[in-house]
C-alpha cells in the first residue's frame, strides 16, 4: 500500500474533524455541554484524548464548532442556486418555515442544543459570538426577502418570525408529540403566502 498524498490527507483530516464534531454534538445534545468531557468525546470517536487536541484545541472551540454546524444544518435550504432563483420571496419564506419544521421533527436532539445553548449563553462568551452570527446572517436574509415582498416594516418581520420560530421550538420540547405542530407551520405559512403584494 503506498503512503498517502498530501491531498488524501487532508480529505482524510477533513472527514475525521467532522466526524468528531457529528459525535460531539450528538453528545451535547445528549447529555449537556457541562456533562460532557473531552474524555467521553474521545471515546466516542474512538482516538485518544491527545489526538482530539490535535483536532481542537479544547472542549470550547469543539463546542463553536458543533454550533455553527448545528445552526447552518438547521438553516439551510436544500435547493440549488438554480432552484432558488425560480421562488418567489414568498415561496423562499414557505422554504425556510418548511425547513425548520423539518429539522425540528427530524433531528430533535439538534434543536434541544441549540436552544440549551442558548440559555446558557453568558455563561461561554465564545457560544455567544458564534450564536450571534448565525443568527445575525439569518436574520439579514430573511430582512431582505420581506423587503423584495414589499413588506412595511421588513427588519422588525424578520426578527419576529425568528423569535416565533424560536418559540415554537422550545414549545415542541416542552409539549412533545402532543404539540399542534402541522397545525402552527400551516398557519404561520398561510399568513406569509397569503399576504398582499
Amino acid at each position: 500500500m503506498s503512503p498517502r498524498t498530501e491531498k488524501q490527507l487532508a480529505e482524510h483530516r477533513t472527514a475525521k474533524r467532522e466526524q468528531i464534531v457529528s459525535d460531539a454534538l450528538f453528545l451535547f445534545a445528549t447529555r449537556g455541554y457541562f456533562n460532557t468531557s473531552i474524555s467521553d468525546i474521545a471515546k466516542e470517536v474512538k482516538m485518544s484524548k491527545g489526538l482530539l487536541y490535535s483536532y481542537f484545541e479544547n472542549k470550547e472551540q469543539l463546542l463553536n464548532a458543533a454550533i455553527d454546524f448545528a445552526l447552518k444544518e438547521a438553516t439551510e435550504l436544500n435547493l440549488t442556486e438554480d432552484q432558488l432563483k425560480e421562488l418567489t420571496p414568498k415561496e423562499i419564506i414557505k422554504e425556510i418555515i418548511e425547513g425548520f419544521f423539518t429539522v425540528l421533527e427530524e433531528k430533535k436532539e439538534l434543536w434541544s442544543l441549540i436552544v440549551s445553548l442558548a440559555i446558557h449563553v453568558g455563561s461561554i462568551p465564545s457560544v455567544h459570538t458564534t450564536i450571534s452570527k448565525v443568527y445575525k446572517d439569518l436574520t439579514l436574509q430573511l430582512q431582505e426577502l420581506f423587503v423584495s415582498m414589499g413588506h412595511p416594516d421588513p427588519e422588525n418581520e424578520a426578527f419576529k418570525l425568528g423569535a416565533l420560530i424560536d418559540g415554537i421550538g422550545i414549545q415542541y420540547m416542552v409539549f412533545g408529540e402532543s404539540y399542534p405542530l402541522r397545525k402552527i407551520k400551516e398557519n404561520i405559512i398561510n399568513g406569509y403566502m397569503n399576504q398582499k403584494k
